[in-house]
């Protein structure tokens, strides 16, 4: 059976290694629905996927965004409201990976 965390225990995780509060915005297109946790400051309106660059965000005017978004959750890791862990897609925080320690975070919450 696969473990799960509620995506307020996740929220607070991302919020303790970004040292930012955290929003979490839910943003979908024809294909699919993901779940951002952004900080107040960003302006996400849309977004693509490309087999190449992977996910491209897209303010309110058209421009790409090229900031670090801390957290994207795909619809294959969030299910009912619970994260996924360990996933087959490797879940980032601010582009870097799960350490053992962050797993001992989550579980101890």
């Amino acid at each position: 059976m696969q473990e799960s965390i509620p995506l307020t225990t996740w929220k607070a995780l991302v919020e303790n290694k970004t040292k930012k509060k955290i929003l979490i915005k839910m943003i979908w297109n024809d294909q699919e629905k993901i779940t951002l946790l952004i900080t107040p400051n960003m302006k996400i309106n849309s977004f693509i996927y490309d087999e190449i660059e992977g996910y491209l965000f897209y303010d309110v005017v058209g421009n790409l965004i090229d900031y670090a978004i801390p957290s994207i959750l795909t619809e294959r890791v969030l299910v009912d409201g619970q994260v996924k862990l360990p996933n087959e897609e490797k879940i980032i925080i601010n582009g870097v990976p799960l350490t053992r320690k962050d797993i001992e975070f989550l579980r101890g919450q």
